[in-house]
């Protein structure tokens, strides 16, 4: 079987030195699903193209894969967006042809002009990792509309489609894409290296993070603003920051002129054992993301409850499917609602302990490699395409 894959902008190549050493990728929590393609690919004896956006190459290369770099230009607006697309896709789309694939595996970032134009082949799965709007919330401008209705046509390409989380799944299928038993959803896998053996109690909520990208559309000031409210009942109440973004120097302006600043952290960017180790020391994790930055799952929730730690979480956060018992919602983009939430927890302790048993108890399914991306991307592999 001939398998060619558009991994996307991490760096495939570079997990692939780790894997080709028999190691986990140890830049990433969670195994990574460049690693989990290696091996399916190795386990059933095919050969794979995979055309990454970095110039590098394997430090020892095996014949079984190919790598090719296509770069492609990102964060433009506008005409200048239109154009990258364009040109990525003129680059992607030749190395295809020539390649003659069995199967395509291409993601939800793929442009919907390049996934259009694929070439024939025997299944195209995309690999649905973000949303295509924020759950719970169609968009119904004529602007979002149209895109929509891009992505509408690009989809009756796919054959199958493997999901990071339910809400991508009913997002793909509602835009008639693959659904039912040509579709499949996927556990995020943890590396056992950060998957505690045993939880320790911890009676009540008085560290809170908040981890990920720092951004004015994740929450942070809204997070800021509900914990500088709570933080003077509370006096015993810490606040750390986890992560980097263009919003960095206006959050750390924010936090110096807050009443409580000698109780707030900004940790930056941290390597991923340091984010595990600040996680074995945190109570609570808040995700507060607004309505205008859509989530695919918010990763950060699985890392919170390998370690026990609960999520209070806005409603437009996937996340919540898998640890149903062990967060607590507020309605997106309000913050009233969340600091009365995060008081709910703070104050009442019992409250507190059911959502840490209930994290505790439920975080095995982040070790059972039997719900990886790799196991559903076998799975699709295997699945006749007759099936409806």
């Amino acid at each position: 079987m001939r398998i060619a894959y558009v991994a996307g902008p991490g760096d495939a190549c570079g997990t692939f030195d780790y894997w080709a050493r028999g190691l986990h990728d140890p830049r990433t929590p969670v195994v990574a699903y460049s690693s989990m393609f290696y091996s399916v690919v190795a386990g059933i004896d095919a050969t794979a193209l995979i055309l990454i956006e970095q110039d590098k190459q394997p430090a020892s290369p095996d014949p079984r894969f190919q790598f090719i770099y296509t770069p492609h230009r990102r964060g433009r607006r506008r005409l200048g967006y239109r154009i990258d697309e364009f040109a990525f896709s003129a680059t992607v789309l030749p190395h295809l042809r020539d390649f003659r694939p069995d199967v395509i595996i291409v993601g939800t970032d793929a442009p919907n002009r390049l996934v259009r134009s694929l070439p024939p082949a025997g299944r195209i799965i995309l690999t649905a990792h973000n949303s295509f709007w924020p759950m719970g919330h169609r968009p119904d401008n004529l602007r979002a509309r149209l895109r929509l209705l891009s992505t509408k046509r690009a989809m009756q390409r796919i054959d199958l489609a493997v999901n990071t989380s339910g809400e991508c799944a009913f997002q793909v299928a509602a835009l008639g894409g693959p659904s039912g038993m040509r579709s499949f959803t996927e556990i995020p896998q943890v590396l056992e290296t950060f998957y505690p053996k045993a939880i320790a109690p911890r009676p009540v909520a008085q560290s809170l993070l908040y981890l990920g990208r720092i951004e004015a559309n994740k929450g942070v000031f809204d997070l800021l603003g509900a914990f500088t409210g709570l933080a003077k009942d509370y006096p015993d109440l810490h606040l750390g920051f986890a992560g980097t973004g263009s919003a960095d120097a206006a959050l750390k302006e924010a936090v110096a002129t807050s009443d409580c600043a000698d109780r707030i952290t900004i940790h930056g960017l941290l390597p991923a054992t340091d984010v595990h180790r600040l996680l074995d020391r945190t109570d609570l994790l808040v995700c507060p993301t607004r309505t205008a930055s859509g989530e695919g799952l918010a990763l950060v929730v699985v890392e919170a409850a390998v370690h026990g730690v609960p999520t209070i979480l806005s409603s437009i956060v996937p996340a919540k499917m898998l640890l149903p018992d062990g967060c607590l919602e507020f309605p997106v983009d309000d913050m009233g609602a969340l600091a009365e939430t995060m008081r709910s927890v703070v104050e009442n302790p019992e409250a507190y302990t059911r959502l840490r048993t209930a994290v505790s108890t439920q975080r095995s399914q982040f070790i059972n490699r039997a719900e990886s991306w790799g196991s559903q991307l076998y799975r699709a592999l295997a699945l006749p395409l007759q099936v409806s």
